[in-house]
C-alpha cells in the first residue's frame, strides 16, 4: 500500500457518492472490479492494509487522482536562535552541530562538505 494514505477520507467518499448514485455495494464491485467485502471495509475506514490496485480503482471511480488521498505530513520547523531555519544546508548544520556524536570542528567540515555539494547540484540543476 501507498504510505500515508488518508483511508478514512476516501471511505467517506465512496460511500458518499455510491448512496448519492444510488448504487449497490454489488454495482459498485461490478463496475471497479473489486471484491464487495473490500470495498466495505474501505467505506467503514476498517481498512488497515489498502492494496493499491483498489486505491487506483476507488480514486478513478471517484474521479480523483490517488494522490488526492496522501495525507498531509506534519512539517518539523528547525529553530537556530529563535529563527526558523529553512535553507536546507542550514538545516543539516544544526543537525550536525546537535550531533553529540561529532565534535564541533567535525560537524563544521561536514557542514561545508554537504553545503558546498547542495550548491553546486542546485547550480547544475538550474542550468539544466
Amino acid at each position: 500500500m501507498p504510505e500515508g494514505i488518508d483511508v478514512a477520507r476516501l471511505g467517506r467518499l465512496v460511500r458518499k457518492k455510491r448512496e448519492a448514485s444510488k448504487m449497490s455495494l454489488r454495482e459498485l464491485a461490478d463496475a471497479t472490479k473489486l471484491k464487495i467485502p473490500t470495498i466495505s471495509r474501505v467505506e467503514r475506514g476498517a481498512s488497515k492494509d489498502l492494496e493499491t490496485p483498489t486505491l487506483l480503482a476507488l480514486s478513478k471511480w471517484l474521479g480523483h487522482d490517488w494522490e488526492d488521498f496522501q495525507q498531509k505530513r506534519a512539517t518539523t520547523v528547525v529553530n537556530r536562535k529563535g529563527k526558523p531555519v529553512e535553507h536546507t544546508p542550514d538545516v543539516v548544520e544544526v543537525y550536525l552541530r546537535a550531533d553529540k556524536n561529532l565534535d564541533t570542528a567535525t560537524a563544521h567540515a561536514l557542514s561545508l562538505l554537504f553545503r558546498t555539494t547542495y550548491e553546486k547540484m542546485v547550480q547544475t540543476l538550474k542550468k539544466a
